[in-house]
């Protein structure tokens, strides 16, 4: 019955996964759906608004032509031929409906055959005055506003040349305009479907308004269409939708157009997805769009699809567990051991372990050892050689542990790269031989396949019942002691008193630092950094804690607390977030632009949404992102490369600089320099109070200060304090410098007074 259960409750997990996996499915189905959308509404408005504007300069040179014939070579032409030509080139371009010249006062001197005679000024008429005066100052064609002209009772959209002569002095317009009638105007064409809907805009005129100059689907009255101004709400609307997808302003836009995609969901046009084009030579808005329904129409397709499948196969799935619950009642006995043993090594798990403690407490009268086993580099052989490898290998340890350790202590697997082994209580000394053999077993060569691994193991011990009686304060405190072992690695390390006593403080600091951010607790410090001309380059930010408990607490007592225990997340967003406020603070205050550094643990880097907050936090405060620089530390493993090579990458690509700090302490630095993306390496001070004494020592900081010049990277001395370092390290062409020589960590307000003194 038990079995049975299990077997049910497995179905239910494959039931929530797999309607999560329906749901993530939809998600970017749907997703996939409006890229494809936003793909094509952007390719359909280049289209267009590219042949819109290669029509309009084909205009532009055939009415510079007209004008210059008649202008120029043809000043005598009477009216009558002049109309006669008009009435040629209007059968030879039947996009166009009018043509005529006016003098540069506007008034129209002469107009093809089919428009009615009136006495029209259009520099004084309210429609035309604008734009005509905009054609007597541009050398290109300019494109007005559509609007009815009762000479030929038609809509029609005009367009001015000003004609020149060779001294630029303005002989007269040429007018013409484009039939935009329903049906019969060329730019019909564009129509791509009847969902897609062409729309050209005229740019902003002198009161600010934004008109449709072309719409493709005219079923509204043309007055509500071309006579009515875009609504201000409906722009502003827009402009927000533009700035929050793109990060800059439609007036960049303007300077460097490109086509570009949005979602629009207003009371004036419902629910659209648009792309838009900007003719910038004649200041026209070209947009190609359609109903967000058509995408919700798609999706709601694809949506049955997928359920009726999803349906169909949940039932199949019903049929077999079924089946399958039936079958298992005969195999009760084999299904305890499958869920008491881990499938892939075949040793016992934690629910084993739970379910046999007492047994072997009882065998050994409550006295033994608890040793807690972590492999050391597995997670590098894994991700390089894939899981196949790394499953062999544990295979083989788990082999190995069995042989070393008898029938009678037990071997759990933890779950990854961990074990946990129950020893029989021998003496100290003799249980330390043993741990050390074991060591050396684990660590001799893997053979897996044609490939040989070398791995190292750490190992914490707790001892029952001297340090705890309950099983889990004994794996707590053997996990503690593996920790302390891991630092060494390859080794093994007993738990302690002092252990303890670091493990509560842990926690104490781990219960207050909780509370720090909300309770004002933390605060930034600021050392200066000058470069090797004595000029100022920057300062490196720095957080401070001082706690109503604890009293000062030291970063290295607290960051290693927050990175462990989830909260480097919040404190990093603090630390960000007031470094860049701060800092924008002081250098608008004193007009000085100087340099940000900010340390970032690898923790931070591994979120996902790092960079998307580092940027949104760096253009709330509107801070210079080339003034700003990341220290990550230099015991940043080779593990964690292939993992944080990429992100470093797209940091450096929003220019912001990458500084790897503490150089020269990490074992790592020289096989993993030339991949990072480094533009600044920082001596640490250990290496820096020895320069002027010990010889070795200076000639490593100068190959370190030779090994960033070869790879064209600035370099920092951390911890100067005297004037000698300092000449030391300038004939050793160091770049920067930052101790307390020149500062020790300031306060915003101290770091003010510190500037202002030169």
């Amino acid at each position: 019955m038990i079995l049975k259960n299990n077997i049910w409750k497995i179905f239910y997990l494959l039931s929530i996964v797999a309607t999560l996996f329906l749901v993530t499915l939809l998600y970017f189905n749907y997703k996939g759906i409006k890229e494809r959308y936003t793909t094509q509404v952007e390719y359909y408005t280049q289209i267009v608004a590219q042949s819109i504007e290669a029509d309009f300069m084909q205009k532009d040179m055939l009415l510079s032509v007209v004008g210059e014939s008649i202008f120029k070579e043809c000043k005598s032409s009477s009216k009558a031929k002049t109309e006669e030509l008009f009435s040629l080139i209007l059968k030879h371009n039947p996009s166009l409906v009018t043509l005529g010249l006016a003098d540069k006062n506007g008034q129209v001197l002469v107009s093809s055959s089919n428009v009615e005679k009136k006495d029209i000024n259009l520099m004084t008429n309210d429609k035309t005055s604008y734009d005509f005066k905009r054609s007597l100052s541009s050398d290109h064609m300019v494109v007005s506003r559509t609007y009815y002209f009762d000479a030929i009772n038609e809509w029609i959209i005009p367009l001015r040349k000003a004609i020149r002569d060779d001294d630029g002095n303005i002989l007269g317009v040429v007018i013409a305009g484009i039939k935009n009638s329903k049906n019969s105007n060329y730019l019909d064409a564009f129509e791509l479907s009847k969902n897609k809907i062409v729309v050209i805009l005229k740019d902003l005129d002198d009161k600010g308004n934004l008109y449709k100059l072309y719409y493709s689907q005219q079923n509204s009255s043309q007055i509500d269409l071309y006579e009515k101004p875009i609504k201000k709400e409906l722009l502003s609307h827009v402009k927000e939708i533009f700035y929050s997808k793109y990060k800059y302003s439609i007036k960049e836009l303007r300077k460097r157009p490109k086509t570009i995609s949005l979602f629009i969901n207003s009371d004036q046009i419902g629910d659209n997805i648009v792309g838009l084009n900007y003719v910038k030579k004649y200041k026209l808005w070209i947009s190609v769009g359609g109903s967000v329904q058509e995408i919700k129409e798609e999706f709601s397709r694809e949506v049955i699809l997928y359920i009726t499948m999803f349906i169909l196969t949940f039932i199949i799935f019903f049929i077999l567990f079924k089946s399958v619950a039936v079958s298992e009642k005969r195999k009760d006995l084999e299904l305890i051991r499958q869920v008491q043993h881990d499938t892939l090594t075949n040793l016992p798990n934690r629910i084993y372990m739970y379910e046999n403690i007492q047994n072997y407490r009882k065998l050994y009268n409550n006295k033994y050892f608890v040793l807690y086993l972590d492999l050391d580099n597995f997670k590098n052989i894994n991700d390089k050689f894939g899981h196949i490898a790394g499953d062999d290998i544990l295979i083989e340890v788990a082999n190995r542990l069995n042989m070393f350790f008898t029938k009678d202590e037990m071997i759990i697997r933890q779950g990854g790269d961990e074990f946990i082994v129950f020893a029989n209580n021998i003496n100290r000394k003799e249980i330390e031989l043993k741990i050390q053999d074991l060591i050396n077993y684990i660590s001799k060569v893997y053979h897996i396949g044609k490939r040989d691994f070398r791995i190292g193991v750490s190992i914490g011990i707790a001892e029952c019942p001297k340090d705890a009686k309950n099983i889990e304060e004994l794996l707590s405190l053997a996990d503690t002691a593996m920790y302390q072992a891991k630092k060494i690695k390859n080794s093994y390390s007993f738990f302690s008193e002092e252990m303890r006593s670091l493990n509560a403080f842990r926690t104490e600091v781990e219960h207050e630092l909780r509370g720090a951010i909300e309770a004002r607790e933390l605060w930034m410090a600021y050392q200066p950094q000058i470069n090797s001309d004595e000029t100022l380059y920057g300062v490196e930010a720095l957080v401070r804690w001082q706690n109503k408990k604890l009293g000062f607490v030291a970063p290295d007592k607290f960051i290693y607390v927050a990175e462990e225990s989830g909260l480097m997340k919040e404190l990093g967003e603090f630390i960000i977030q007031t470094s860049l406020r701060e800092i924008k603070m002081v250098q608008e205050e004193l007009s000085l632009t100087f340099n940000l550094s900010i340390n970032i643990s690898v923790v931070q880097l591994m979120e996902a949404d790092f960079l998307p907050n580092l940027l949104k936090a760096i253009a709330l405060e509107n801070f210079n992102r080339s003034s700003l620089t990341l220290e990550i530390t230099e015991s940043l493993s080779i593990e964690s490369l292939d993992d944080v090579l990429p992100i470093l990458y797209d940091i450096q690509e929003h220019d912001i600089k990458i500084s790897l700090d503490d150089f020269g302490t990490g074992y790592s630095s020289l096989s993993i320099l030339r991949e990072l993306p480094i533009d600044e390496l920082k001596i640490d001070k250990s290496f820096i109070d020895k320069i002027l004494y010990d010889e070795s020592e200076k000639n490593l900081v100068d190959s370190i200060i030779n090994i960033g010049k070869n790879f064209h990277m600035k370099t920092l001395a951390e911890g100067v304090e005297s004037i000698e370092q300092i000449d030391e390290l300038k004939r050793s062409n160091c770049d920067i410098f930052q101790g307390y020589y020149y500062s020790k960590p300031l306060s915003r307000e101290d770091l003010i007074k510190f500037l202002r003194k030169g």
